[in-house]
């Protein structure tokens, strides 16, 4: 049983495979603009020597992040899925960070909520709030867009300490890729199955909408 992940909601693109188990292999590449062109090349070769049979589920970084990157990383999980016939799990990128920093960073911290703050455009940022319990990762308000001072408020009432994760841009965040891995094995082995088309890219604000609001 192997799972692979697809992380490309920044300038970076991360694949991570495993059989979590013996075998479990990360790789990045910086392509910018180039990630349309190679994104099948590399992920054919990255692979090998697995075979898309190997595959039990997928997972892919719906963002939040750069629009181009995250809808083509979602595209090509979601043809990959229906192609193959297995599950397919949405994880976010901020959930990816909470996850990487409890279970890698601070792996010994205890129970706790977290806070992970991202920057988004015009003054306005990307917030989402987990709660750890030692073991699992769990959504307790979903990502959303909002200005900065309407997340300090929410951030101020919520009911529990927070650990705040502040995230100066989105860039470097495929490093992650092994942690977006990890959370869809969660989802995959406690049966959260999802049918690939309820799997979708999470922009905040549509892009259309923020052009014709430009003056």
């Amino acid at each position: 049983m192997f799972g692979l992940a697809i992380h490309s909601s920044t300038p970076e693109l991360g694949l991570a495979i495993s059989d979590f188990n013996a075998i479990h292999r990360y790789q990045g590449w910086a392509l910018g603009r180039e990630l349309s062109s190679q994104l099948h090349i590399l992920l054919q070769g990255f692979l090998n020597p697995q075979s898309w049979q190997d595959l039990s589920f997928l997972a892919v970084c719906i963002g939040p992040g750069g629009f181009t990157g995250t809808r083509i990383g979602v595209a090509t999980a979601r043809t990959l899925a229906q192609q193959l016939d297995i599950p397919l799990f949405g994880i976010s990128a901020m959930a990816a960070v909470a996850y990487h920093h409890v279970t890698k960073v601070e792996p010994a911290i205890p129970a706790q909520y977290i806070a992970v703050t991202m920057p988004a455009k015009r003054g306005a940022v990307y917030g989402g709030i987990y709660h750890w319990d030692g073991t699992t990762l769990t959504v307790k308000l979903k990502d959303t867009v909002l200005p900065g001072s309407d997340w300090e408020d929410k951030q101020s009432q919520w009911s529990e300490p927070l650990l705040n994760l502040f995230l100066e841009s989105g860039v470097g965040l495929a490093k992650h890729t092994p942690s977006l891995l990890s959370l869809g094995h969660e989802q995959w082995q406690l049966g959260q199955y999802s049918d690939w088309r309820e799997v979708v890219p999470f922009y905040g604000q549509h892009p259309v909408r923020e052009i014709k609001g430009k003056k």
